[in-house]
Formats: structure tokens, C-alpha cells, sequence
């Protein structure tokens, strides 16, 4: 069973990009998720919100615990919709990233799809001013199965209906299955540290091509 890491409200990138004179601070790029966007057997510091953030050069706020996602829950943490229920409505993030979906692969298709347009609203409810953004699940674990797909396909299918932007890892392929073992760790599929590096550029990347001009 995974332990639990949960890391919350990491800035990453202010300090350096303040300075005497400076008339805002930078922007912050707000990740929900799970063990992945928690940066379990890696780096918890340095997870893909925490690279891509760093990448546009904003700050990075991250709640991310392992072993949860729109509808699962977990031992030491709550589902996304019950976290942001709990979310400090002063945050003021530019965007918001929902990462995540693989630990729902074993609730119903319409539980899937209802927690997620749940999480959707308290978004827009409690983060006005962030523009969600829904990435969806790595392989995790591999080989990607249906119950993987079927979670992608809802998750993109919402999304559509919701108008926000739905990257998919799965059909973008952002983890080749040639070359997996260079981003996951074969022992537990969970990307390593240069791994993490890599989706946070995927990450950095998608989120230029969605806002060219937030993030110029």
C-alpha cells in the first residue's frame, strides 16, 4: 500500500523573480492532484506543478496526496471536491491544474463523471479568477488497461461539456511505451526525478499552447 505525501501550497520561483521596484508578484499556477503531482519516490519539491511553474516562470501552489482523485479518497487525505471545499478563498491562482483520475478507475463511469464536474464548479466557486485546466492520468500502472481508458474518455468527455481544456497524457503520449523506463520508475511506475522534470515541461509546454498570452 503507498504511503501518503501530500504537499501544499509550495511556492517555488517568487524569490527570485521579486525585486526592489517590482509592481506585482509573479503569477501562481495552482496544481490539484495526486501521487503524481505529489512527487512520491521522487522529489516531493520538484513535482511536475513545481517544474512547470518554475518553467513560466510563476509561483507554484500544489495540493497533491497520493492514492486520491475525483471520486477516491484516501486513508490521510479527502477527495479533490472535499479539498477545495476546505481551499482558502484569498488564493488567487491564474491557473488551476487538475492532475489525475488513475486511482477512479475502479468507481462507476457516472461517479467519475459527476465528481468531476463537482470539482469543475468548486473551482470556479472558490478560485474565480483560475482557469482550470483538467490533465488527465499517466499510465500508471502499466500496460495502460480499459479501466485507464475509461477514465481518460470521461474526464475528456466532461471537460468537453464543461468548456475547459482537457490534456490527455494517454493519447498524447506523453509516456511512450517504448521509452516508459526513462520516465517512470519500473519498481513502482511513478515518474523518478528526471522524470517529474520531464512532464513538468510537457505541463509548461501545453499551458503556453492553451494561454499564449498569460504566459508570455
Amino acid at each position: 500500500m503507498l504511503h501518503l505525501t501530500r504537499r501544499k501550497a509550495v511556492l517555488v520561483g517568487a524569490a527570485s523573480l521579486v525585486t526592489l521596484g517590482a509592481t506585482a508578484p509573479p503569477r501562481t499556477l495552482f496544481v490539484l492532484g495526486d501521487s503524481w503531482a505529489a512527487g512520491l519516490y521522487a522529489d516531493p519539491d520538484r513535482a511536475l506543478g513545481q517544474v512547470a511553474a518554475a518553467r513560466l516562470g510563476w509561483a507554484a501552489s500544489v495540493d497533491a496526496v497520493s492514492g486520491t482523485g475525483y471520486v477516491q479518497g484516501s486513508d490521510d487525505g479527502v477527495s479533490y471536491p472535499d479539498r477545495l471545499r476546505a481551499l482558502d478563498r484569498d488564493a488567487r491562482p491564474a491557473i488551476a491544474v487538475l492532475q489525475g483520475g488513475s486511482n477512479d478507475r475502479d468507481a462507476v463511469e457516472d461517479g467519475i463523471a459527476s465528481a468531476a464536474v463537482e470539482t469543475i464548479a468548486l473551482v470556479r466557486d472558490r478560485l474565480p479568477a483560475a482557469r482550470p485546466v483538467l490533465l488527465g492520468p499517466g499510465p500508471d500502472p502499466l500496460p495502460v488497461d480499459r479501466d485507464q481508458l475509461a477514465v481518460d474518455r470521461v474526464l475528456q468527455r466532461v471537460a468537453g461539456q464543461e468548456r475547459v481544456p482537457y490534456v490527455s497524457m494517454l493519447q498524447r503520449e506523453w509516456v511512450p511505451v517504448r521509452r516508459a523506463w526513462t520516465v517512470l520508475d519500473p519498481e513502482n511506475h511513478h515518474p523518478t526525478i528526471a522524470g517529474q522534470e520531464y512532464l513538468g515541461r510537457r505541463l509548461a509546454s501545453a499551458l503556453r499552447h492553451l494561454y499564449p498570452r498569460l504566459t508570455r
